[in-house]
């Protein structure tokens, strides 16, 4: 298993670490942070966006469409009860290449990632306390 730590830092901050990288998370300021990083909501949508990008540049690089500045527009909307994120719309920009035949298989390629299909997937996620110190 691969591990990720989440670490609370201070007022509604945390620092969610792996052996090699550090990622700020925090909340707006009307929302009690100090907006000094993404919020939770954001970073899950980034993750979701830069592995479509990773899938869509490593396909466009093997079938030779240019992919630099490829760009990935994602909108998301709340459910209705605030409790969780009922839609998103992922758009990729390819501004140096018009993919004619291919773009379907880019589609593809994006609806491949690993992020999409664990989404899609029976991810199972187990939540347990440690209150020991």
């Amino acid at each position: 298993m691969n591990t990720l730590t989440v670490t609370y830092k201070n007022g509604i901050q945390f620092e969610a670490a792996t052996e090699r990288h550090k990622v700020l998370v925090d909340l707006p300021v009307d929302k009690g942070g100090r907006d000094e990083g993404m919020s939770p909501p954001e970073l899950f949508i980034a993750s979701l966006g830069t592995c479509i990008g990773v899938y869509v540049v490593r396909y466009c690089q093997n079938a030779k469409i240019d992919a630099q500045e490829c760009s990935i527009s994602l909108d998301w909307r709340l459910s209705d009860d605030k409790r969780s994120i009922a839609a998103v719309e992922a758009k990729i920009h390819l501004p140096h290449a018009e993919p004619g035949p291919r773009a379907r298989a880019v589609l593809e390629a994006a609806r491949s990632c690993l992020i999409h299909n664990t989404l899609h997937g029976d991810l199972n996620i187990d939540v347990s306390l440690d209150a020991s110190p």
